[in-house]
């Protein structure tokens, strides 16, 4: 790490006016995977219904705004802590409980008042019970785009074909390599404009490069780390 560095002009944005130095650093990289994974890959469309699945962390809070200026009619979140998913601002929200039952009834009753599109920042368990239940869920043709961006729970996912082929799931993923770097950067520069526009926020926590050593091995408080030079 450095305090400068060289960087070819291609792979530069410039920063809009109205946007503070520390928010742009901060809400760059966790914006942008919601940001991409809804424009470059779902295509999202005004009025659809979007459900982010792991919407407590930073990226999954920023999915919930960016969702809403994007044009999502309705946002459904999910997550294992209850005061926090009722932070959100979200339409509806889900326990993520170790109750399979449970869980899939939850999951059963969004996809039938209508889902259009999923964010997942999860994979593992609660992926694996959300394709099984819309599955068995999906009448009529109805879609569901399933956009899969990380993988807190769990790397691997035990999935039966017969999910894939009992109902319209499009499965896609979303980073780089499923997005061409060049659109990575452009999507980053089209999330910066509409930031404040859009009141994105996001917590940050400010330390000078000196103490990089500390913000590594610091407890997360979903505050997202900026360095300064110093």
């Amino acid at each position: 790490m450095a305090e400068r560095t060289i960087v070819p002009a291609a792979r530069c944005v410039a920063l809009p006016d109205d946007l503070d130095d520390i928010t742009a650093a901060a809400i760059a990289n966790p914006g942008m995977s919601s940001w991409a994974a809804l424009t470059e890959r779902a295509r999202i469309r005004p009025g659809e219904s979007v459900l982010i699945n792991g919407a407590t962390g930073t990226s999954g809070r920023l999915a919930v705004q960016i969702a809403r200026h994007l044009g999502a009619g309705r946002i459904i979140a999910t997550g294992r802590n209850p005061a926090a998913l009722g932070a959100l601002g979200a339409d509806a929200t889900i326990l993520l409980s170790d109750d399979d039952a449970a869980l899939d009834n939850a999951f059963g009753a969004q996809i039938e008042d209508g889902i259009d599109i999923v964010l997942d920042y999860l994979w593992g368990r609660s992926a694996t019970r959300l394709l099984a239940t819309a599955a068995r869920t999906l009448v009529d043709g109805r879609r569901l785009r399933f956009v899969q961006i990380g993988s807190v729970s769990g790397g691997e996912i035990a999935l039966p074909a017969a999910v894939l082929r009992a109902a319209a799931i499009e499965m896609l993923g979303s980073g780089l390599g499923s997005v061409p770097f060049d659109r990575l950067i452009s999507v980053i520069g089209e999330l910066l404009r509409a930031s404040t526009p859009a009141g994105l926020s996001i917590a940050t926590r400010i330390l000078p490069l000196s103490e990089i050593a500390h913000a590594w091995s610091a407890t997360d408080d979903h505050r997202r780390i900026v360095l300064t030079p110093g």
